[in-house]
């Protein structure tokens, strides 16, 4: 799992040219969830092998109780890919 301390991440969203926002929407069970999952997993936030089970963004309990994404959630992930600077990802899920 990778952790940052509060100025490693101000740093780094301090190099605009390397900040990506994100949008996912979509109709209900199309997979948004999953998708974000995948991105939060890739980035170290949760487990691989939690990916697609995790819900990361289902966080009030009716969304739990009802296994859909209700509100729009705004998370930011760090991603560090090979070919090219660490990346600050501004990611919305919405339904």
């Amino acid at each position: 799992m990778v952790n940052f301390t509060i100025d490693q991440v101000r740093r780094m969203m301090d190099v605009k040219t390397n900040i990506r926002n994100m949008s996912v929407i979509a109709h209900v069970d199309h997979g948004k969830t999953t998708l974000t999952d995948s991105l939060v997993g890739a980035a170290g936030i949760i487990a691989q092998q939690k990916v697609g089970q995790t819900c990361y963004t289902q966080t009030r309990q009716d969304e739990i109780d009802r296994g859909i994404t209700i509100k729009s959630t705004a998370i930011s992930i760090i991603l560090k890919t090979k070919i090219c600077n660490v990346f600050t990802i501004a990611l919305f899920n919405s339904f």
